[in-house]
């Protein structure tokens, strides 16, 4: 869909939430969904979600927004769901031959990204142990909030559990699908899977291990405001290992040197709130494999997009370095500067 037809849609949901038709709709962002942030003659704002067409059902949307009415109810730092006009968390639009199912939320104004994905990774960005210990705070009391929830009732969302990260059809496509691997290097992807489906499958999933979760805390989704950090952006929250959003929010800066520092602040003080058991401890390295197993399948089913290209020469080099190592049962390397290919 064109972006001039997507802020039509916009345009069009301002009266589905009974907002004045007068706002001002300013386009932000396009990757899975179209963003769009409106802003009122009150000086009220808002982000407007446009959901892609056959990426969540309606069921799994209900849920997303279902869970983060209750984050939110329960103290929990997240931005602030808005009705529709007519009671339902979320409206269908159409204009233009167009139909979007669109979600709004609270605009958290004065608010900036924890970091960036592709600074992280390259170690051009500045996220102390003090960031990492306030995200690692962050968490615990995501998880801790999750555990109090349970499982929310008519819950529709996908697991990343075993079959999920690492088993025949994982949430975000096969990693070997992606294109610039050779023979070799799809092989090692082979065997690494199947080494962390069995490490992961024989990994407790008991309430106090395994629940709802955001499921993609990259620097980008969690953001810094005047209150503390935030998580945004739950579009691919389901059941899994709590440790997997730790992992997650750590993926993109292990190759800088100081990942160790940063990893021991995370865990310190998130364990300061939610204890890990050593099981978990020990799957760590399986889940921070599979993190980055899961961006090569995204790349691979979005061939030509600006992350994937940056997937492709970036991250797929040192993916591979550790799946390398996890296959031979070696511990995972950090600080380590493997080749990073060009972009073309």
């Amino acid at each position: 869909m064109r972006l001039q037809d997507a802020s039509l849609l916009a345009r069009t949901a301002l009266t589905a939430y009974g907002l004045p038709e007068n706002s001002e709709v300013r386009f932000v962002k396009h990757r899975e969904n179209h963003v769009f942030r409106a802003d009122t003659p009150a000086g009220d704002s808002y982000a407007m979600k446009l959901h892609r067409p056959g990426y969540r059902t309606d069921a799994e949307v209900h849920t997303e927004l279902t869970y983060l009415k209750a984050l939110a109810e329960n103290g929990h730092p997240v931005p602030q769901v808005l009705p529709a006009a007519d009671g339902a968390l979320c409206a269908v639009v159409s204009r233009g031959g167009h139909t979007r199912r669109v979600s709004v939320m609270s605009w958290l104004k004065d608010a900036e990204p924890f970091s960036d994905a592709a600074e992280a990774f390259t170690g051009t960005d500045q996220a102390s142990q003090e960031d990492f210990a306030a995200v690692g705070a962050l968490l615990a009391r995501l998880h801790r909030t999750a555990e109090s929830l349970g499982t929310l009732s008519d819950f529709s969302r996908g697991a990343w559990d075993a079959d999920g990260l690492a088993g025949p059809a994982p949430q975000w496509g096969d990693p070997r699908m992606l294109p610039s691997l050779s023979t070799a290097e799809q092989k090692l992807i082979t065997a690494a899977l199947h080494k962390v489906h069995r490490n992961l499958s024989s990994l407790e999933a008991d309430p106090r291990t395994f629940g709802m979760i955001h499921a993609d805390t990259t620097p980008e989704n969690i953001l810094r405001t005047p209150n503390g950090l935030m998580l945004i952006d739950f579009d691919d929250f389901g059941t899994g290992w709590y440790l997997f959003d730790l992992t997650t929010a750590l993926f993109h800066h292990t190759r800088q040197a100081r990942y160790p520092a940063l990893r021991d602040a995370l865990l310190n003080a998130y364990e300061q709130v939610r204890p890990l058991s050593d099981a978990e401890h020990e799957a760590w390295d399986a889940l921070m494999l599979a993190r980055g197993l899961s961006y090569l399948g995204w790349a691979a089913e979005r061939p030509g997009d600006e992350a994937s290209v940056f997937i492709c020469a970036h991250i797929a080099p040192w993916v591979l370095t550790l799946a390398d190592a996890y296959t031979r049962g070696e511990s995972a390397p950090s600080g380590t500067a493997v080749p990073m290919k060009e972009i073309a």
